[in-house]
């Protein structure tokens, strides 16, 4: 027995000299893996990519989750979620994470917090992922708790859930979790029939998760008395632990393999695989202190890192400002020397450009005044030239109107024959003066000073050639009259004014809803 013991001492030597070795290369892989996760943060940071420097910050959290730093996992599943504020998939992702890790700790309280905070965020964007997740976990830390129906109800509830979504990972990690409580309260058929499915769903894959369910199928089976099942389970985890180097399960299915004998009474191959467990579990020991200490050689080299580049980065920055300050100074010296002697030769330009400035606004004044006068005489001669226009036709009016007051007396003592004749020619000489062009004339030509560039303006709009009657409309239309007005002045019914619109509307680009008068007002 001692022979055996000093064997198993050795072994446990040999074994932590070997992870002693392994330790740099594990750290050196670890820091590498680290400096290239910071790398893409700090590239996410350049580009101001708020979502891109949150990902990575989860990045560099499971990372450290990994290595067992529970502390800077936390911090940057936080920093993650600082940065991106949007209550969305990764806020309840890093939540989720959070919560793991406080229910590992056994911090329930905190595991609680924030498995309610991920389910009422997931809840308001249908995340059934991440919602199954933080049910999941609930019902763990209330299984951790001894609340079994509490328990059991967010586990069903997840389950639920990972059904919905066909991940048979999530069924059969729920499952199990199932399984687990109803083991707890001694109720063995209903947590084999829970291992039996999370067994199913997991069966063609050699995980964690699947060696965990057989060992913990194989404990149902030696707490029922059913030893030959429960052996035959046991192996298989075994096996299977070991196939995939996974000592932790190894170390657990040994343990499971020494109850089972010594409950069987076969003492001696319990105390083999007792020994054999005892020493995965220092072997177990000495690994966890390793990497706990490969860890911390990590992030302090990872902190020191840090600390080296903050200060070259702030001796950079200083040496930077030394220099642009001895720039900045040589450059004033230079600077004013140069506005010494421009501003000499700019005050002598200014006061050549001042007097050049004087005759120019005095040029400009008279050429104002000038303008003024010329425009003013236009406009003179334009009313002159209307005044004249309108006297002129007044008295041809005038005159026309005393031709037939006087005809109308000479007809007082005629024939009735004679009469008619003279009445005749009043009615065409009345109908010759109303129908003559050169009022119209005259009076588009005082229109168009007026209005210098509107027929030029109308004819570039038409689809077809205006006719002087389509002109005359336009024109006042122009000057805002109405249609009774239009028809009074053109001698015709409003009717005829009606139609003539229309057939206007026609050789413009105009709509059904468009306004003629509008647009014509506004050309």
């Amino acid at each position: 027995m001692n022979s055996t013991k000093t064997f198993y001492f050795l072994l446990i030597v040999i074994f932590g000299v070997k992870l002693l070795s392994a330790q740099d290369i594990v750290s050196k892989n670890a820091i590498s893996k680290i400096n290239t996760i910071k790398s893409a943060l700090n590239l996410a940071k350049h580009e101001n990519d708020t979502l891109g420097i949150a990902k990575n910050f989860i990045y560099l959290a499971n990372f450290y989750k990994d290595l067992g730093l529970d502390s800077e996992a936390i911090k940057n599943y936080h920093n993650a979620q600082q940065i991106h504020l949007k209550k969305d998939t990764l806020f309840v992702y890093a939540n989720n994470k959070i919560a793991f890790i406080h229910l590992h700790l056994k911090q329930y309280a905190e595991a609680l917090q924030y498995c309610q905070s991920s389910v009422s965020i997931a809840k308001s964007i249908n995340y059934k992922t991440g919602l199954a997740t933080a049910n999941a976990i609930l019902g763990s830390v209330y299984e951790k708790q001894s609340n079994y129906n509490a328990a059991l109800g967010y586990q069903n509830e997840s389950l639920q859930l990972f059904e919905s979504l066909n991940d048979s990972t999530g069924i059969a990690l729920t499952n199990e979790n199932i399984g687990s409580i109803y083991e707890d309260l001694e109720q063995y058929d209903l947590a084999r029939n829970y291992f039996k499915k999370a067994y199913s769903f997991e069966s063609a894959k050699a995980s964690d998760l699947k060696i965990n369910i057989i060992n913990n199928l194989a404990d149902v089976y030696r707490k029922q008395n059913q030893y030959k099942e429960a052996l035959k389970l046991t192996k298989e985890a075994l096996n299977l632990a070991q196939s995939q180097n996974n000592k932790q399960q190894e170390e657990s299915a040994l343990k499971d393999l020494a109850r089972t004998y010594a409950e069987l009474q076969d003492y001696k191959k319990a105390y083999e695989y007792l020994n054999k467990q005892n020493l995965i579990s220092e072997q177990q020991l000495i690994n966890q202190n390793t990497q706990l200490v490969s860890a911390m050689e990590v992030l302090y080299n990872v902190k020191e890192n840090e600390a080296q580049v903050a200060i070259l980065n702030k001796q950079n920055q200083i040496n930077k400002t030394r220099q642009i300050a001895i720039i900045i100074i040589g450059l004033a010296i230079i600077l004013v020397f140069v506005i010494g002697v421009i501003h000499l030769k700019k005050r002598k330009k200014q006061e050549q450009k001042l007097l050049t400035y004087k005759q120019q606004l005095l040029q400009a004044d008279l050429d104002i005044k000038t303008a003024e006068e010329a425009s003013l005489k236009r406009e003179i001669d334009i009313k002159i030239s209307a005044l004249t226009n309108y006297s002129l036709n007044l008295a041809h009016k005038n005159k026309l109107l005393a031709d037939i007051s006087r005809t109308l007396n000479n007809l007082k003592s005629r024939n009735p024959e004679l009469v008619k004749t003279k009445l005749k020619d009043i009615v065409k000489t009345i109908n010759s003066d109303l129908s003559k062009e050169n009022e119209w004339t005259e009076l588009m030509a005082y229109f168009s000073q007026i209005n210098p560039s509107f027929f030029k303006n109308l004819k570039t709009q038409v689809h077809e050639e205006l006719t002087s009657s389509e002109m005359r409309l336009c024109m006042l239309l122009r000057l805002n009259l109405s249609s009774k007005a239009i028809a009074s002045i053109l001698n015709i019914t409003p009717d005829s004014v009606r139609i003539a619109r229309y057939r206007m509307r026609k050789k413009l680009p105009l709509s059904s809803k468009d306004d003629l008068q509008a647009y014509i007002l506004n050309l």
